[in-house]
């Protein structure tokens, strides 16, 4: 008869494979959720660890941009975990993973919805990093609907945690990221674009590998954004040139490609912006990416096509989402680009939605606040 794993001894190695995953280490991650599979199979019952195991395996699944599994499991043990009273860490998981999940589909109101489920339970939780983890995830999702200052008072809250624990560099990465880019919102440039060579040259000397794709596509944001075209397409194309499994991460290879693309048909390259922007539509289409299916749509009809409907039904996709970020950045890209053309009642039609689209900004905090 073959000896049942004792269940604290599974919880233990779920505890390290969840380390794993907070790190980032994705072949690591791999390696233990095989292990951890196996001994799930041999453990006397525990309904809590299994429990915990989906749980972490929801998270792992995000990880690796496997959206909809992610999706699926949480949705599966959505009873169990809201009713497990006696266990504020599962609970607090179930919430947290379900934000991540949210934000992942571009739901930014429900995932902050989510955290600040999660965040009741949080006291619960004497894990350091565990905090750190949530502040920056919500930092992040604060940035996705332009609450700059709620982001950057949860980013810095996670940086004092981070800088203390040295097996956190790709996590030091990201949090430096998201401060940089709320700086760039508030037009902080030199601060920003600081902040971003400091975490390529942490990432690179930590052979972080895509902490450092991350670091090349955002700085390549921030100068696209001041219109430097030419630094902003170098700094795409080395987050290209970075040796990286993209297979793992199709989702962060899409918004380089579209970006790029962009940023090819801002300098009037199309034919050379035509091949990005089909290797992007590719992944999109793989993906089922709603989100970027419509912003291919909107930069391909504003520089290759002039097409004001095909414009217009993809902003539409964007208002649905409430990505009022998107649309005022799209509509003002493409009033720029039809008054560069001459063409002065399309410019001034979508200056006028850009401005609509950034009064809409502000009402995100308002809903946040109300749920």
């Amino acid at each position: 008869m073959v000896e049942k794993i004792a269940s604290s001894e599974v919880a233990n190695r779920l505890n390290e494979w969840y380390d794993t995953i907070k790190q980032q280490d994705v072949e690591r991650a791999s390696k233990l959720r095989n292990e951890v599979q196996e001994a799930i199979n041999q453990m006397e019952e525990d309904q809590n660890v299994l429990l915990y195991f989906n749980l972490i395996d929801s998270r792992y699944k995000l990880l690796i941009e496997q959206f909809d599994e992610s999706g699926s499991i949480l949705k599966s043990v959505k009873e169990q975990s809201e009713q497990t009273e006696t266990d504020h860490l599962l609970r607090y998981y179930y919430y947290f993973f379900s934000g991540l999940y949210e934000f992942n589909m571009k739901n930014y109101i429900q995932a902050i919805h989510y955290y600040r489920q999660a965040e009741s339970f949080l006291n619960s939780i004497p894990d350091e990093i565990e905090h750190a983890e949530f502040h920056l995830q919500l930092a992040i999702a604060y940035y996705g609907i332009e609450q700059n200052f709620f982001s950057l008072s949860h980013a810095k809250k996670a940086l004092e945690i981070y800088e203390t624990h040295e097996n956190y560099v790709n996590r030091l990465i990201s949090t430096q990221l998201t401060i940089a880019a709320n700086e760039l919102d508030l037009k902080q440039y030199s601060s920003a674009e600081t902040l971003y060579k400091k975490g390529i040259k942490t990432a690179s000397e930590h052979n972080h590998a895509f902490m450092e794709v991350l670091g090349y596509f955002n700085l390549g944001i921030c100068y696209e954004f001041q219109d430097k075209l030419e630094l902003a397409k170098d700094c795409f194309e080395a987050a290209l040139d970075i040796a990286y499994p993209q297979d793992n991460k199709r989702d962060s290879y899409l918004r380089i490609k579209y970006m790029l693309a962009r940023t090819l048909f801002k300098m009037e390259l199309a034919d050379e912006a035509m091949d990005w922007f089909k290797g992007a539509q590719k992944l999109a289409d793989e993906t089922s990416e709603e989100t970027y299916q419509a912003k291919l749509k909107i930069i391909y009809s504003i520089y290759k096509t002039y097409d004001q409907t095909s414009i217009d039904n993809g902003l539409e996709v964007l208002r649905e989402k409430k990505l009022w970020h998107d649309v005022s950045d799209l509509t003002t890209n493409a009033a720029r680009h039809f008054k560069k053309k001459e063409m002065y009642k399309l410019a001034t039609k979508y200056f006028s939605e850009a401005l609509l689209a950034k009064e809409k900004i502000p009402m995100l905090h308002k809903e946040v606040e109300s749920e």
